[in-house]
C-alpha cells in the first residue's frame, strides 16, 4: 500500500522534468547570412553550435564552412537571388561595399537592404529578427563626450550618409529589425594598427583622438545574443567594447607588446579621420551580453598570440 504514493511522486517528478526540459530547450531555427564574410561566418558558427541550420549567401560560397548550406549569390544582381526558405526565422545582413565611393555604398548597402526587405516580406512569413550590422560612422561627437543610442544621426561623410539612409530604410520596412552599429572592428587579419606600429608609421596624435573598437568575436557574440533576445531585442544597439581609448595609448601599448620602438608625436597636427567621442555600450551590456574582450588590451593580446584566424 505504501508503494503507490512513491510511484505517484516519481511520475510527478518525471512530468515536471519533462516540462522543464521542454520549456528551456532551444529548438533549431533556420538562419540566413546575407553577404557572409568574416563576421557573419563567425556568427554562423556560433548559431550552428546552438543547433541551428545555417545558410550562407556569398559570391563564392565555397569559402564558407562545410557546416553551412552554401549558395553562390551576387547581391548586386538581384534578379539572380535564390528564393528564401519560408521557414527562415533569423536573417543577418553584413554588407561589404563593392567600391569605397558613394555609388558603391548605395549599391551594396541601400539597394541590397531594400531588395532584401521586399523579399523577406514576400518569402519569409516566419521571420523573427533581421539583424543589420551598420557603423558608428553615422554618429557625431567631436569633443570627447560620451555618446549612446539616443544621439541623433549626424553623418558628415557622403558614404556615411548612405549608411544612415540604409538604417532608415530598414527601420521603415515594418519588419522586426535590430541595427547593430559597430565601432572599429578588429581581430584576426585586421592588423592595420599593428602594421603601423611595426613599420614605424604610427604617430602619436597632437590632439585628443578617442577611438572605439569591438573585437570580431564579440561582435559575432552580440549578433547571436540579439537573436536570442527575441521580441525583447531593441531596435538599435551600439556594438563597441567597454573601454574607449586614446589612439596614442593604443599605439604605445602595441609597441610595448611587440618590442617595437615607441611611436613619436606628430610633427604637425593632422586632421582626424573620424569624430572624437566615446561610445557608450550600456544598452547592449544591460541586455545581458558579456564581452570576451572588454578592452583593446585583451583583444590585441589575443591577436598577437596568433591563436585565431580570419575566416576566408
Amino acid at each position: 500500500m505504501t508503494a503507490l504514493p512513491l510511484v505517484e511522486v516519481s511520475l510527478l517528478e518525471i512530468a515536471l522534468l519533462l516540462k522543464y526540459k521542454k520549456c528551456h530547450s532551444r529548438s533549431a531555427v533556420k538562419v540566413l547570412l546575407v553577404s557572409c564574410g568574416d563576421v557573419a561566418t563567425e556568427a554562423g558558427l556560433r548559431f550552428h553550435a546552438q543547433g541551428h541550420e545555417i545558410t550562407g549567401w556569398r559570391r563564392n560560397s565555397s569559402k564558407l564552412p562545410d557546416a553551412f548550406s552554401r549558395q553562390d549569390v551576387d547581391l548586386l544582381e538581384s534578379d539572380t537571388w535564390p528564393i528564401i526558405d519560408p521557414e527562415t526565422e533569423i536573417v543577418l545582413l553584413t554588407p561589404v561595399p563593392v567600391s569605397r565611393d558613394v555609388q558603391g555604398y548605395e549599391r551594396s548597402y541601400l539597394q541590397v537592404a531594400q531588395e532584401l526587405c521586399l523579399r523577406l516580406r514576400e518569402q519569409a512569413p516566419q521571420l523573427r529578427r533581421l539583424i543589420y550590422v551598420s557603423s558608428t560612422a553615422v554618429m557625431g561627437g567631436d569633443n570627447g563626450e560620451w555618446v549612446d543610442e539616443q544621439a541623433p544621426i549626424t553623418a558628415t561623410r557622403e558614404t556615411a550618409k548612405v549608411l544612415a539612409r540604409t538604417e532608415a530604410a530598414l527601420a521603415e520596412s515594418f519588419l522586426p529589425v535590430t541595427i547593430l552599429r559597430a565601432s572599429g572592428i578588429y581581430g584576426p587579419g585586421r592588423t592595420r594598427l599593428i602594421d603601423l606600429v611595426t613599420s614605424g608609421s604610427a604617430k602619436i596624435p597632437g590632439q585628443s583622438h578617442w577611438t572605439n573598437r569591438i573585437h570580431r568575436d564579440d561582435l559575432a557574440a552580440a549578433i547571436v545574443h540579439v537573436a536570442d533576445l527575441g521580441d525583447q531585442a531593441a531596435d538599435l544597439y551600439l556594438a563597441t567594447d567597454n573601454t574607449p581609448a586614446q589612439l596614442g595609448e593604443v599605439y604605445k601599448f602595441l609597441a610595448a607588446e611587440l618590442g617595437a620602438e615607441s611611436p613619436q608625436a606628430e610633427a604637425t597636427q593632422a586632421t582626424r579621420r573620424a569624430g572624437d567621442r566615446r561610445l557608450d555600450n550600456s544598452r547592449l551590456l544591460n541586455s545581458g551580453l558579456t564581452l570576451q574582450y572588454p578592452s583593446y588590451v585583451e583583444g590585441y593580446r589575443q591577436m598577437l598570440s596568433g591563436i585565431a584566424t580570419r575566416h576566408a
